[in-house]
């Protein structure tokens, strides 16, 4: 009992001093690392109007590519176009929320120059900035109305700032960075001093958002061509194994098995450069976690 009251004395010395110079053990950091890792996860999800946990987002993905994988075997008696199936379906939830995700964040950034034009309404009509904040989670523009409504609620228990930097991270991009970084120095400063910066602000989003749109509705057909291109000849093959006894021998032998993957890695390989250089970088949140 003396040693293990030893040992425990020991530890809560370590532990102790650890926290006070700030240092603390490799497992300790790899655990609070894996719960910052689920808590992104989370955000992310969050941010995609899905109401699950990652555990059960990662359990339904797999569950779908098995399913599809056994469809696909089913249909063919061919594993790698199973494997081929089951792999397209294991990245389509992920690929979908995150599409969704980028809808309801173009949304909301449509939604901001309308929104700063009303904050900008009410602070000449000599409304506070609270006043004005609340007013828009009440009549606002639909996008934004939840984020200020839950700042309407914050701010009863937290002060009007803290609520507002709350609100920033929910919506965690650099242009309601921007705006609300105008918004807490209004608190500051006073509603006169940025109801002109608000107007200007409203124009210059409107000009960045119509840019974006055109860059997009470009980029359209390529990113179609591109995505049936890849999907396209792993269909047609699968068509040719379910109704040909030739291929379907052949594609389930150790050489049927090199070709398709590789053209697996070929296809997976191409959609990612395609992507990647048709990828429009996104602005970095320079004003992120509050600092001014």
């Amino acid at each position: 009992m003396r040693l293990l009251a030893g040992l425990g004395a020991g530890l809560f010395v370590y532990l102790a001093l650890g926290s006070v110079i700030g240092v603390s053990p490799r497992w300790l950091q790899l655990q609070q690392n894996g719960r910052r890792s689920g808590a992104r996860w989370q955000d992310w999800l969050n941010q995609a109007g899905v109401a699950v946990s990652p555990l059960q987002f990662v359990a339904v993905s797999f569950s779908a590519a098995g399913l599809m994988a056994a469809l696909v075997f089913g249909l063919t008696g061919v594993a790698p176009l199973a494997a081929v199936g089951g792999g397209i379906t294991l990245m389509a939830p992920r690929s979908m929320y995150a599409k969704r995700r980028r809808a309801l964040a173009k949304d909301r950034l449509a939604a901001w120059p309308d929104a700063l034009r009303d904050i900008s309404s009410h602070l000449r009509s000599s409304m506070s900035v609270h006043g004005s904040l609340c007013e828009l989670g009440r009549s606002g523009p639909e996008p934004l109305r939840p984020y200020f409504n839950r700042y309407a609620g914050l701010a009863v228990a937290l002060d009007y700032k803290s609520a507002l930097e709350v609100v920033r991270e929910d919506l965690a991009d650099p242009m309601s960075d921007r705006i609300i970084e105008i918004l807490l120095l209004a608190y500051d400063q006073g509603s006169s001093v940025v109801i002109d910066v608000l107007d200007e602000l409203a124009e210059s989003s409107t000009l960045d958002l119509r840019l974006l749109e055109e860059v997009e509705t470009s980029q359209l057909e390529t990113k179609l061509e591109a995505r049936g291109a890849t999907l396209m000849p792993f269909v047609v093959l699968a068509l040719l194994c379910a109704t040909t006894s030739g291929y379907r021998e052949f594609y389930s032998s150790p050489a049927g098995w090199f070709v398709v993957s590789l053209g697996g890695v070929m296809a997976a390989g191409g959609l990612v450069v395609i992507s990647r250089l048709g990828q429009v970088r996104g602005e970095e949140r320079i004003l992120a976690g509050g600092g001014r």
